[in-house]
């Protein structure tokens, strides 16, 4: 029965050692956008979605949606301004609950924030995007996140993430690549995405 207890322990263990390895060699690429923003919009869905879709091995995707909104805590409550208004915020934290979300696959969030970035109104398009993804039974709770004390919490916490970057940001969307912030790399990752990562990609992707 020990046996079969350290094979099995072992087993885990090595199948995480192996997804961290892989992990390792992927191309990271941080996004720091705002729901609204029209750059934002066009970076993730004309750069972001088909290299995410073309290249998902070589990849690794973590989305931050704040930008250059603030975030201060008055009487014990989030009190949180964006940039493009209440709406923005609002859609911000609509993502920001999609993103923290444990019942959604990694793939369906993805999905999800590229459906939404491609429509006018974040709060109307979110059952559509949902329904494409075969998880419309999902809209009331990412809705109740959105508009409670959840949906604060999550986008303070995204700002706080994106002040360890720039206190205010510079530019919406910022591109950070493999954890390092550079200027020229932001500027041509803005229009070809793709060239950024094939060039630092350790296993280039036949597609590059």
């Amino acid at each position: 029965m020990r046996t079969l207890l350290f094979v099995f322990v072992a087993a885990i263990l090595c199948s995480a050692w192996a997804k961290t390895k892989r992990d390792d060699n992927k191309v990271k690429i941080a996004v720091y956008y705002e729901s609204l923003c029209p750059d934002s919009k066009r970076f993730i869905t004309t750069q972001l979605a088909p290299v995410w879709r073309d290249l998902r091995g070589a990849v690794k995707v973590k989305l931050v949606p704040y930008g250059k909104a603030t975030h201060d805590k008055i009487n014990g409550k989030w009190q949180l301004t964006c940039q493009h208004g209440a709406d923005e915020c609002y859609g911000n934290k609509l993502q920001s609950c999609i993103l923290k979300d444990r019942s959604l696959l990694d793939t369906d969030k993805m999905e999800l924030v590229i459906c939404l970035m491609s429509q006018a109104n974040p709060d109307k398009a979110l059952d559509t995007c949902l329904e494409q993804v075969k998880k419309l039974s999902n809209s009331d709770k990412i809705k109740r996140c959105a508009s409670g004390e959840m949906g604060d919490n999550l986008l303070a916490s995204y700002g706080g993430k994106t002040e360890l970057i720039q206190r205010p940001l510079s530019f919406v969307p910022t591109i950070v690549i493999n954890e390092k912030y550079d200027q020229a790399v932001q500027d041509e990752a803005m229009n070809n995405l793709k060239a950024v990562v094939c060039r630092v990609s350790i296993n280039k992707p036949s597609s590059c």
